[in-house]
């Protein structure tokens, strides 16, 4: 059923209901009376403040008056949407007059009628009917208020629309409200595995609301037994059951807190986990396009705002509740007409919390927003403290953050007026209920209707009550920060990746061979730029292919599709004939490894750095975990096993942040032990030697040497020094396989690849006009000839660049 049919029947139902009640509290008490009314004066004379005939004359006067407002914008289209908004306006004004004036009359009945409870001879309905008849018309006024407007609002939405049919479009879904109803869902679904631990919080909580509530009942009765009956043994027996009330509440009202508190906790670490299984799922493009003090925000500032905000409001909000309840129970005891004036206070605080909560909701969502954004700021700058200080960067960097937390404040200001507005209403209003209540109160005590204990013990009630409504409201508003901060968290924990579920598929024989066809690419950030054009290569098994270029030609792009980090457009990446999306995810990563550019060490040991991925907490089985002669092994042919036995610790030696306790070439080593630790079949070397000094560069060079001829190695470099040795040389340029041939075929073709190894030497020609010019620019430069000792023989400098 559509949102539009559901509204419609629930006005068309709280109508009927509303008419049909309304009208029966009405006439039936007053039955025998009508009957001998002759004439409007004879009805009118049936008419006083213990009647409900003026209820009943409100509820017709709203029923005629509320269908007016939107039937006449049934029919509209979108060009009267201000008539749209007039008639919502319309609805909210008749609907919260009619409930204030229903409210009126609940407290004229309480100041001036009688206390018949069953109806009278004389046309008196009697309180247990006109209390029914007020009751009724304030709940179907409610329920009548909220359908007529998602009418409205759905007419709205669906005026001038039509679907494939040409009808008009009544219905729409609404994103803000199915994201609020998953916000909401999820964090329900999250704390329900709590329901034990918070059912006995709540349990205890009603005990310590009950205790609440009898300290102001006995409070009353010491004071009558103290001031006026003068009864001394109840004045003591009295006195200690206060004492004990108070010892009994203060200890449930701990076990609550405690409980509530380890729930918090719970809630916090599931959040946390949850966003952050979440974020460890996402593609690759995902962490390109979001800057990661964003991300960082979301998992830490924010996941606490949650949890907390969720909990303890949970926690006061339950208590709140429980503590009215049981304090309207004493209240009405001690006298009902004075319960009844204290009520024209709910109405009030419940629209300014409405109001309120739909404001401060909007304006959190900002300011974690933008809380984000200034640590988003912090977190590049710190990180990258090295280049901010080599370039004296400082002041930029703190003009940044200074921007964005100057935005930050401007909203903080914003969200501190509307609470000082807020709490000023809120305690405005329950101290001016305080004094109409000691002033009726007061006149009952003169009239001998109430004892001046009651008064004291009403009046601590009502304290206690406006204390109590005064909590749910906070409660409201923080609730509404805490959804407003959940709503991205969910949205992150519930975002599907962009990049379908890999295959399962685990081969037991795996030869390596490495096969792109046709691969067009684009990175998801720059759809319009094509990296990839068509792009084919084969890698045989045992086969070194080297990938060389002016810089920005895609030789990365292609390790990374081979890696699954995205995918192509067009065309397909296969291993043994197979797309690599076929095999499963951790199998892959185990045969095909990659040596990156700048290989990223994490705060750990050294032998688990080398251990990464590949640890029982990894999914590994215990007995394919490699061991510790494994992993001795791989470092030696990766030339790291001297400097790491060098260590005050050997491979238990702590690598630091990022390895920041390492040198470039002992990281880069122990990136190269951390890829031959797998026994891989496929290994992806991309730049693995570019951002060493020469000495670091020959060190790993050799090792490299040593274990290429024992995989199917796919290398990409831009010194041409470290893949002369390679089965074959590609030249990637603008995306398409330009050259490919052997170093000594290719550097004499007079091709790109041989003006980059002039410009290596001579260094005439940038990469820039290389990519631009492509061959043609090359024929002016000198012979190799005049560079070299004879024809393709290239030597090799120490830092050829």
């Amino acid at each position: 059923m559509g949102r539009l049919a559901v509204s419609a029947a629930l006005f068309s139902a709280a109508l009927i209901i509303e008419a049909g009640l309304v009208t029966f509290l009405t006439f039936w008490p007053i039955g025998c009376e009508l009957r001998r009314v002759d004439s409007l004066l004879g009805f009118l004379d049936l008419y006083s403040i213990d009647s409900n005939l003026d209820v009943w004359v409100l509820m017709l006067l709203h029923l005629l008056a509320l269908p007016l407002c939107f039937i006449r914008v049934a029919g509209l289209i979108r060009r009267h949407r201000r008539r749209y908004a007039n008639a919502r306006m319309a609805i909210y004004l008749i609907c919260y007059t009619t409930q204030m004036a229903l409210l009126a009359k609940a407290v004229l009945v309480a100041v001036f009628g009688s206390d018949m409870l069953s109806p009278g001879r004389h046309g008196e309905s009697g309180l247990i009917y006109l209390f029914a008849a007020i009751l009724t018309s304030l709940v179907c006024v409610f329920v009548e208020m909220l359908s007529a407007c998602a009418l409205v609002s759905g007419w709205e939405e669906g005026g001038g629309r039509r679907d494939e049919a040409g009808e008009p479009l009544l219905d729409k879904t609404d994103p803000a409200a199915l994201q609020r109803q998953s916000t909401v869902a999820m964090l329900l679904s999250f704390s329900a595995q709590d329901t034990p631990l918070l059912l006995v919080a709540f349990v205890a909580g009603a005990v310590a609301a009950l205790g609440q509530a009898l300290i102001p009942y006995y409070t009353g009765l010491i004071i009558d037994y103290a001031s006026i009956d003068q009864r001394f043994e109840d004045f003591q027996r009295t006195c200690l059951l206060l004492v004990g009330v108070a010892f009994g509440t203060a200890v449930f009202t701990g076990i609550r807190g405690g409980l509530f508190t380890v729930a918090m906790t719970k809630l916090n670490v599931r959040i946390r986990t949850s966003l952050f299984d979440a974020l460890l799922r996402q593609e690759i493009a995902f962490f390109t396009s979001t800057r990661t003090g964003e991300i960082t925000s979301r998992l830490s500032a924010d996941t606490t705002t949650v949890s907390d905000q969720i909990c303890l409001n949970l926690n006061v909000g339950l208590r709140s509740l429980t503590q009215a309840a049981m304090v309207l129970v004493f209240m009405f005891k001690a006298s009902w007409r004075l319960t009844i004036i204290t009520f024209i206070l709910i109405p009030a605080i419940i629209l300014i919390c409405k109001l309120y909560g739909a404001y401060y909701r909007e304006l959190a969502k900002a300011v974690q927003n933008e809380l984000a954004e200034a640590n988003t700021v912090a977190e590049e700058s710190l990180s990258s403290m090295a280049t901010v200080r080599s370039h004296a960067a400082e002041d930029s960097a703190r003009a940044a953050y200074q921007h964005r937390l100057r935005l930050f404040y401007r909203l903080c200001l914003k969200e501190a007026l509307g609470y000082a507005a807020y709490i000023t209403c809120t305690t405005f209003l329950p101290n001016a209920v305080n004094v109409v209540t000691l002033f009726y109160g007061g006149n009952l005590v003169l009239d001998e209707r109430m004892s001046a204990g009651s008064l004291v013990s009403f009046m601590l009630y009502v304290t206690s009550l406006n204390g109590a409504l005064q909590q749910l409201g906070d409660v409201f508003s923080a609730f509404a920060a805490a959804l407003g901060a959940a709503d991205k968290v969910v949205e992150l924990i519930q975002r599907a990746p962009q990049m379908p579920d890999p295959g399962g598929l685990q081969p037991g024989a795996f030869s390596g061979h490495l096969e792109l066809r046709g691969v067009e690419f684009s990175y998801p950030s720059r759809p319009d730029t094509r990296v990839l054009s068509g792009v084919s290569l084969s890698v045989a098994p045992g086969e070194v292919v080297a990938l060389v270029g002016p810089s920005g030609g895609g030789k990365s792009s292609i390790v990374k599709l081979v890696e699954r980090f995205y995918l192509p457009a067009a065309g397909a990446v296969l291993l043994d004939g197979r797309d690599v999306g076929l095999y499963d995810a951790k199998w892959l990563k185990r045969h095909v490894a990659l040596v990156a550019q700048e290989p990223v060490l994490f705060a750990r040991s050294v032998r688990r750095n080398i251990l990464y991925g590949l640890e029982i907490e990894d999914g590994v089985p215990a007995e394919e975990v490699p061991s510790s002669e494994d992993v001795e092994e791989a470092a030696r042919l990766a030339n790291a096993h001297d400097f790491i036995m060098a260590m005050p610790q050997g491979y238990d030696t702590d690598c630091g942040e990022k390895g920041v306790s390492l040198s470039g070439g002992q990281k880069q080593r122990i990136a190269i032990a951390r890829a031959l630790v797998r026994k891989p079949t496929v290994l992806l070397l991309d730049e693995a030697t570019s951002a060493l000094d020469s000495d670091s560069e020959a060190v790993v060079q050799e090792a490299l040497d040593r274990m290429m001829k024992d995989f199917t190695v796919l290398v990409i470099a831009h010194r041409l020094s470290t893949v002369a040795n390679a089965d074959r040389i590609l030249v990637i340029a603008k995306g398409q396989v330009a050259e490919q041939g052997s170093h000594e075929s290719l550097a004499e073709a007079g091709g790109i690849y041989s003006a980059l190894v002039r410009r290596q030497f001579s260094k005439t020609t940038s990469s820039a006009s290389l990519a631009a010019s492509g061959r043609s620019s090359y024929v002016n430069l000198p012979s190799l000839n005049t560079l070299a000792p004879a024809a393709g023989a290239v030597p090799r400098p120490k830092d050829p660049l």
